[in-house]
């Protein structure tokens, strides 16, 4: 048998070139846990961008299509769907909760959501996080305005920053601004008190003497790293009131802000539903009847299984990490390899002293494949207490910047199994000094030339 103390005393006298190994081994796997665990966030996060939400229903066209519009905001919207059709879906005994959305304008690069104050309450993100307020509240006004986190912080808003849109998708559209009638009478009033053309246009809003920028923030949303924070969010109400006068995409009569309030903001079409079913595993024939909705064209998407064949497209990015991180901790064993070996020629005499007290050839070698053992657990150990560190640190940076939720650090059964390859491979990776030491031990004695 193996006494501890020989074998302490051995790592001891080995210091150095145990910590370089042990060093060496912790940051790979550290490297491999860390990757492995932002993978699973990354994968979790990305299906759960919108959660509860059990079917999106959208003009007809791709699965893929409506997704990427609908949730993360990329791409230009297929088509709409008539209001009366919203109506028609939502009076519907499956139905716990719908939420509209219209999309179409933007500001400085941002995506516009027209929607109503139940999206702020209904929506969820991440397994079932809330959407919550960071300042301020949802709509309470027709041109109330609630920017997502990223939108405020990248562009410097505050509450009551009073901000433009533009019509469609490019910074180069046609800006909605309004005018009031109080305004103008105003402002005739006071070009006959104020000969000084400068004077007045220092008290007009940035430049616009006749007009007003109209939406103003009311509310700022906290980080949830989802679509959902590069967002700009109207009521629908604000959405229709900026399109009064419009016909298509070319605004054809300039109507006041007192005109537009005294007219209905009823919307007549949106983009998209989010809907929520009683029971979900109605989501089926949800489907079916929304398919076979016979007054328009629409189809009802799935997310969670659109959004898993989505990611098994992207699947050959997780393997490529793994491989890269796999070859890291190949490295780092034959580094062990090499140090091992060229420390042989240095332990020659201690080996040969081990075989003058009694010591077999058999106990020698199993002394360096227990130190390899011991080397490759102590490693694993610091290596997973790294990762536990490294999230601990940037948690709420991996949250609130990319979304990635780390929900938990306890060991899985993936870990172990990786842990036991990790020994196994570092023992395999002990055979050949292993053999090399057996060899010398039967031939050396206590003369040993260095």
């Amino acid at each position: 048998m193996i006494k501890f103390t020989l074998l302490f005393q051995s790592l001891l006298n080995r210091w150095l070139s145990c910590l370089l190994i042990i060093l060496t081994l912790s940051f790979s796997i550290s490297l491999f846990f860390t990757v492995s665990r932002i993978q699973e966030s990354v994968r979790s996060s990305f299906q759960n961008t919108v959660s509860g939400v059990d079917s999106v229903v959208a003009a007809r066209g791709g699965n893929l299509q409506i997704l990427l519009n609908s949730v993360f905001l990329i791409g230009e919207p297929n088509s709409t769907i008539r209001w009366s059709t919203y109506k028609d879906i939502t009076d519907n005994n499956k139905m716990n909760w719908a939420v509209p959305i219209s999309l179409g304008d933007s500001h400085k690069g941002y995506r516009v959501i027209g929607t109503t104050n139940n999206y702020f309450k209904e929506i969820k993100y991440s397994s079932g996080k809330n959407i919550e307020f960071l300042s301020g509240n949802s709509f309470n006004d027709v041109f109330d305005v609630v920017l997502g986190s990223a939108v405020a912080n990248k562009l410097k808003y505050n509450l009551g920053t009073e901000i433009i849109i533009t019509h469609g998708l490019s910074n180069v559209g046609e800006v909605h601004t309004f005018h009031s009638d109080k305004e103008n009478h105003d402002d005739h009033a006071k070009h006959e008190e104020h000969d000084d053309h400068s004077e007045h246009a220092d008290e007009g809003h940035e430049g616009h003497d006749h007009e007003n920028l109209g939406f103003k923030v009311t509310g700022i949303l906290k980080p949830t790293g989802t679509p959902i924070d590069n967002a700009v969010y109207l009521s629908l109400a604000g959405i229709e009131a900026m399109h009064s006068g419009w016909i298509g995409n070319q605004k054809v009569v300039d109507l006041s802000i007192e005109q537009i309030l005294q007219s209905e903001l009823k919307p007549k079409t949106i983009s998209a539903i989010f809907v929520s079913l009683k029971n979900r595993t109605q989501v089926f024939q949800f489907q079916r009847d929304v398919l076979n909705y016979k007054k328009e064209a629409i189809s009802s998407v799935m997310p969670g299984i659109t959004l898993s064949r989505l990611w098994a497209l992207t699947g050959n990015v997780d393997k490529a990490f793994k491989i890269i991180t796999f070859f890291i901790i190949i490295i780092a064993l034959l580094g062990m390899i090499a140090m091992t070996i060229a420390g042989l020629n240095g332990r020659r005499r201690e080996m040969a002293i081990l075989r003058s007290v009694g010591a077999s050839p058999t106990n020698i070698v199993s002394l360096l494949l227990v130190e390899s053992i011991i080397i490759s657990l102590i490693s694993c150990v610091i290596g997973y207490i790294l990762m536990i560190v490294i999230f601990s640190i940037g948690k709420d940076y991996l949250q609130n910047n990319y979304g990635i939720f780390i929900n938990s650090f306890s060991i899985k059964n993936y870990d172990l199994q990786m842990i036991i390859s990790i020994i196994c491979a570092a023992l395999i990776a002990t055979i050949v000094p292993a053999i090399q030491i057996y060899k010398n031990t039967l031939r050396d004695g206590l003369n040993v030339k260095s």
